[in-house]
């Protein structure tokens, strides 16, 4: 999907421990076609603190981090006061294959899973057709 110059970027909310995949992926979007505005966070904790002033319309987030997992992680953030991160798309990023997601109605909407390793130049085209088909369907 090829946005115009004019487009809005979508701001992406990246949540990884590993800080090579965080400058990886953060490199990846800002050379996508489509606009992105990236804000990195390596912990679930740092997410939750930047979250609110971030205002994200999207979250990529890794599943399996250390103290708060991606799926703790999001559901945190469904309940955070005035709702504010309720309807926020979520794609979770991990290098494990066949994964299944526990209780995935109450993280919603969830628009997919990207396996690691995942293409760099493929990434943002990617993100972009699942936030496109995504707003699609609402």
């Amino acid at each position: 999907m090829t946005e115009s110059p004019s487009s809005p970027p979508i701001r992406v909310l990246h949540v990884d421990d590993d800080h090579t995949m965080r400058l990886m992926t953060k490199t990846a979007l800002l050379r996508s076609t489509a606009p992105y505005e990236v804000e990195s966070c390596a912990s679930g904790k740092e997410a939750l603190e930047k979250f609110e002033a971030f205002s994200p319309d999207l979250l990529l987030v890794d599943m399996l981090m250390p103290i708060l997992d991606g799926i703790s992680l999001i559901r945190k953030i469904r309940v955070l006061p005035d709702h504010i991160g309720k309807e926020v798309p979520v794609v979770f990023i991990t290098g494990k294959d066949n994964i299944q997601i526990d209780g995935r109605h109450e993280i919603e909407p969830v628009l997919g899973v990207i396996t690691k390793p995942f293409s760099p130049t493929q990434l943002g085209v990617d993100l972009a057709n699942l936030i496109k088909n995504f707003k699609e369907t609402l």
